[in-house]
């Protein structure tokens, strides 16, 4: 996996899709990068709208071979994400929908001090829950999304690097 913590700014959506996009090329799963990059972008929006003010957005990512699950947390916000049905026209709820007609599967699960929202592209991770999200209750662990103040750390395959706050 990799994951990196973003301010809750809706102007960091241009660089949270390419980061996606060139993740997904990069790894040669067959998974359409520009596909993940559009559902990344409307997830990390609906963190940055529905999320605390500002706080943090922990964007990550799983590459396997036949497949990828992107994984957006905030710090929660008053409800759980929930699809929205209406016509085109009615405000709010179409990033859901766009979501859920990309992706192979979505979800969301409340861990401490953290909404998560998730969803697989291409053939599903097999893997225990417990095996499958255990990096991410280690980064969250250490990543407090509810302010800025505090440093955070990114982790890309096979690295860590502590960087400061932004």
């Amino acid at each position: 996996p990799g994951w990196r913590v973003f301010d809750a700014d809706p102007r960091l959506g241009r660089p949270i899709r390419h980061w996606i996009s060139s993740a997904i090329s990069g790894h040669g799963c067959p998974v359409d990068a520009a596909d993940a990059a559009l559902v990344v972008t409307e997830l990390f929006g609906n963190a940055v709208q529905h999320g605390p003010a500002g706080g943090r957005v922990l964007v990550g990512y799983c590459l396997w071979r036949d497949g990828a699950r992107l994984v957006v947390c905030d710090a929660g916000g008053p409800g759980a994400p929930r699809l929205v049905h209406g016509g085109e026209l009615v405000e709010g709820g179409r990033g859901l929908r766009v979501v859920d007609s990309l992706a192979a599967r979505w979800g969301s699960f409340r861990l401490a001090g953290a909404q998560a929202v998730w969803c697989d592209f291409g053939q599903p991770l097999h893997a225990a829950t417990s095996d499958a999200w255990a990096w991410l209750h280690l980064v969250l662990a250490v990543c407090d999304l509810s302010t800025p103040d505090h440093p955070v750390a990114t982790m890309m395959p096979d690295r860590l690097a502590a960087v400061g706050a932004r």
